[in-house]
């Protein structure tokens, strides 16, 4: 595996007390999941290399994009891309595509601070089928993305630490070997600490659609990490969803980072003043505490 920094924005995954699972496709409508008795045929597809595509923007082309198809990264000698800038990936989730906000979001935000190589994922031909059919060809789509990174080791001689992969939902395991269902005891299925030098996760619906436990080097979780303001009766926990990728944004665009955070073994704790003496992190943003 090619060790790089991971900050993933969301460990997304659903879990499951029944084997039902209620879906938000679109804003207020609803499909249902059967997340363990699916069709086998379905849930054994496996990607493609001609489902994965790589869209490279950059100061000089923040919204167009240059499009490059397999490992081909040729093409990049006809653009700005620079191997003494930083790169940054970013992996949009089930049921997007390269244009998804997340990707807009995490690209405008980061184009407007600093000057680097950005490069979308998008894997839509997958992350569009059924939530499990997706879920179990992440692997794969991991394998082409690790590929392309090794082409522009091969060919510029980009450097490994100056590589980030920033992935919502289940663009942020595209690395990691997937089960048939994450769990947080199996750390070989999902997400954790061991797959990157640094992994730093926003928790901003854990218990629905993502995990309640720390699985990174930091965990943040804004508001208790289950649900956010502003969102009202969110019962597919769609909107919550999304704002972990939305603080990510804000935080790189603010002049100065406002996502404080104190280290806490609980939310309690913290409400109740009991980690107000505790080390003092910032959650999100381009430059990430590692503190």
């Amino acid at each position: 595996m090619i060790n790089i920094n991971i900050w993933s924005i969301y460990p997304g995954t659903f879990k499951v007390s029944s084997t039902n699972s209620r879906v938000e496709v679109e804003e207020g409508l609803y499909r249902i999941e059967d997340l363990v008795n699916a069709d086998n045929s379905e849930i054994e597809i496996r990607a493609k290399a001609s489902d994965v595509s790589y869209h490279y923007y950059s100061r000089s082309n923040p919204s167009r994009g240059v499009d490059i198809r397999g490992n081909d990264v040729s093409v990049l000698a006809n653009t700005d891309f620079s191997a003494s800038r930083d790169t940054i990936f970013i992996v949009h989730g089930w049921n997007n595509n390269k244009d998804s906000a997340v990707n807009y979001h995490i690209r405008e935000a980061i184009l407007s601070k600093h000057n680097i190589n950005v490069f979308v994922v998008d894997w839509s031909p997958v992350a569009a089928k059924t939530y499990l059919s997706a879920k179990n060809s992440v692997v794969s789509i991991g394998r082409f993305a690790a590929d392309f990174v090794r082409s522009l080791v091969s060919r510029y001689n980009v450097r490994l630490d100056r590589v980030a992969c920033v992935g919502h939902s289940l663009g942020a395991h595209v690395l990691i070997q997937p089960d048939p269902l994450f769990s947080v005891s199996n750390t070989d299925g999902r997400l954790d600490r061991t797959d990157a030098r640094f992994v730093q996760i926003i928790h901003t619906n854990g218990g629905l659609l993502g995990f309640e436990e720390p699985i990174g080097h930091s965990d943040y979780f804004p508001n208790g990490g289950k649900s956010q303001p502003g969102c009202g009766l969110d019962v597919a926990g769609t909107c919550a969803h999304s704002r972990a990728y939305e603080y990510y944004s804000e935080a790189i665009l603010s002049n100065r980072n406002l996502f404080f955070a104190r280290r806490c073994t609980a939310y309690s704790d913290f409400t109740n003043g009991r980690c107000n003496s505790n080390v003092l992190s910032t959650m999100g943003g381009y430059g990430i505490d590692k503190g």
